[in-house]
């Protein structure tokens, strides 16, 4: 369920002229940090997590419309592009850091496919964080490794990278300082003024 403001509501068209996107993850650690970041820049945003506690936290704090999504479910991932849709009319960013292990390669995944159909007004960019290792996922420790994110990642570059749609992936981001350059990059991306980006090796 979407919080903060109704769905229903038609995009003003102040909401037209920004750059619009969908954070996943947004409740903690790498995803709290660009959001913070990235509605201080102006940006309209829905912020979505499994978390609805830390939702819950978010609306009441900075009054920001929120969505709770689980990435395992197509479902749960289709009804949060829909509502986006609805509320802005195009969405320009989308941010994957939810989930660990292969929770966060098969969200990338799913949510990057339901990008991929969105309409564009604007240079749009999909931001992928490779996850922290899950030590409890033995039995698909491959999926989960930095090695099956950065493949999946680069492979996703080739198939859907076009003049109006970039894939930005990194590391795992250890600091505020890099959060901030990489906030910093994706509003110039989204400004027009980024060159393509393709994955790190």
């Amino acid at each position: 369920m979407l919080g903060g403001s109704s769905v229903t509501e038609p995009a003003s068209d102040a909401i037209h002229a920004r750059p619009c996107g969908i954070i996943l993850g947004a409740g903690s650690r790498v995803g709290e940090s660009f959001s913070r970041k990235l509605l201080a820049q102006g940006l309209n945003l829905i912020l979505a997590d499994s978390d609805e506690i830390a939702l819950a936290r978010f609306r009441a704090e900075l009054g920001v419309a929120t969505i709770a999504c689980d990435v395992l479910s197509e479902r749960s991932l289709s009804g949060l592009f829909e509502q986006a849709s609805a509320r802005f009319g195009h969405i320009d960013l989308l941010i994957n850091s939810a989930g660990t292990g292969y929770v966060r390669t098969l969200g990338v995944m799913r949510a990057s496919r339901e990008f991929a159909k969105c309409e564009r007004r604007r240079t749009s960019c999909v931001v992928n964080i490779a996850p922290a290792p899950d030590a409890s996922e033995s039995v698909v420790t491959y999926a989960g490794s930095p090695v099956a994110f950065s493949r999946l990642a680069r492979g996703m570059a080739d198939v859907i990278t076009t003049p109006l749609l970039h894939i930005l992936t990194f590391d795992r981001l250890r600091s505020e300082a890099a959060i901030a350059e990489v906030a910093e990059l994706v509003m110039r991306e989204l400004e027009g003024g980024g060159a393509a980006a393709r994955p790190s090796p």
